[in-house]
């Protein structure tokens, strides 16, 4: 999911303003003949870093005022920017969460492809590139890449007697985990609550089954007859249980939020930690130092031996640009700004964060995010943000596999249903 919680997401409806406000222009206010660029988010990784990106952009540019505005977590931040569309005034840069694809094709984000140029595209990750993209128009582009991967406490591994390098398939972790409970921890600790975070875990496996990015993109958006009940997915939906039965996690998923699962891991309750490239920020804060300066990070594991190391990867924070206002261009001109060479390294690398492109993947100072990043540019990336119409809802029969409950055939088909039911069809 989206960095941040996802977990109001699926109950925000999209508001009936939508298609109003989708062809006349709007905002595009001055101040003092300038025009007003107005930049909204809940990106408060940057929020020592925008106001020195925001001076120097108007220090070479007199004629444009930018207004950030950054909201505190990202169910404060939807009912806002719902509101803007539905009033027809959408700020001229915004996080589009998961509705890039929504606002896109009802006129309010503008197609960024035809604005700024394969050019420019062309040095994100393919991942973060997609997840905006709907039939060759392309919706926002990624600000804060995102990958996920296995934390660990190296000593509760030696202690277990497991070698660092000994899990490369999930059939290796289940072997991992007994030992591990041998010594009375937990294997790996995993936050299933909101039930739309297991998605995080669950969905790559759709593309370990596969082998192909795509297929969830296709799915996500039920596009060509694709569904849930698929056998492709019906399998992953058996591995999944099988992780599950093998006792991988701690018990009660369902109910671990997502500050409680890092807790187990830096308490030392837990041996590992399936979580985002965002968790060496917290770690930072909130663990101990000693424990900061041992954990290490592996790759997840893979389907089998030899195969992709899949992971999870889309870009958890993006911009879209508001296809309407009268000061598109100058909101275009800011965003090539906070991209370039000199600007978006540093920035990333100051707030400790996953950059979304290529060039800036190769910058990375953290040791530790440098390694994640690389699975990227291993092209290990896959998607795991649903951001079709009513795709959340699937994670709500998926929380029976993790509560041990259910057989894979049937919880696919109350996915498909459930997904059905929340986009209304």
């Amino acid at each position: 999911v989206l960095k941040g919680a996802l977990g109001g997401a699926a109950a925000l409806g999209l508001g009936s303003g939508l298609a109003a406000c989708g062809g006349s222009d709007s905002g595009g206010s001055t101040s003092g003949g300038k025009a007003v660029v107005r930049m909204w988010s809940w990106y408060n990784d940057q929020e020592a870093q925008f106001p020195k990106l925001i001076e120097k952009f108007q220090a070479a540019h007199s004629n444009i005022t930018i207004e950030n505005r950054i909201f505190g977590t990202p169910d404060q931040y939807l009912p806002a920017l719902q509101a803007a569309v539905a009033g027809g005034d959408v700020p001229e840069i915004f996080a589009p969460h998961t509705r890039a694809l929504t606002y896109g094709t009802g006129g309010v984000s503008a197609d960024l492809k035809q604005e700024l140029g394969d050019d420019f595209l062309k040095d994100f990750f393919d991942s973060a590139n997609q997840e905006y993209t709907l039939d060759g128009k392309q919706y926002a582009v990624g600000w804060m890449a995102q990958t996920f991967g296995l934390f660990y406490n190296p000593d509760l591994l030696q202690r277990a007697g497991v070698g660092e390098d000994q899990i490369e398939t999930w059939d290796d972790l289940i072997a991992a985990a007994a030992k591990i409970r041998a010594i009375g921890k937990h294997p790996v600790a995993l936050s299933c609550n909101p039930t739309t975070s297991s998605l995080d875990f669950f969905l790559p496996l759709i593309t370990q089954v596969a082998d192909d990015p795509t297929f969830y993109l296709e799915l996500d958006q039920l596009k060509d007859g694709a569904t849930y009940e698929d056998p492709k997915v019906v399998a992953a939906i058996a591995l999944q249980q099988k992780i599950v039965n093998g006792g991988v996690f701690q018990p009660g998923t369902t109910g671990t939020s997502g500050d409680q699962a890092p807790q187990l891991f830096y308490t030392e309750k837990a041996a590992m930690l399936f979580n985002g490239s965002w968790t060496p920020q917290g770690l930072t804060q909130d663990a101990p130092p000693a424990f900061v300066k041992k954990y290490k990070v592996m790759k997840t594991p893979a389907i089998a031996p030899g195969k992709r190391h899949w992971t999870a990867n889309q870009a958890g924070a993006g911009w879209a640009v508001s296809a309407n206002s009268k000061n598109k261009d100058a909101a275009l001109e800011f965003l090539r700004f906070l991209y370039s060479a000199d600007e978006y390294s540093p920035t990333m690398n100051e707030s400790n964060s996953m950059p979304a492109t290529k060039s800036a993947a190769t910058r990375i100072e953290l040791p530790i995010m440098k390694q994640m990043t690389s699975w990227l540019l291993d092209g290990d990336g896959c998607p795991h943000i649903p951001f079709g119409p009513g795709s959340v809802a699937a994670g709500d029969p998926l929380a029976k596999i993790f509560d041990g409950k259910g057989e894979p055939a049937a919880v696919a088909k109350e996915m498909q249903q459930a997904v059905l039911n929340a986009k209304g069809g």
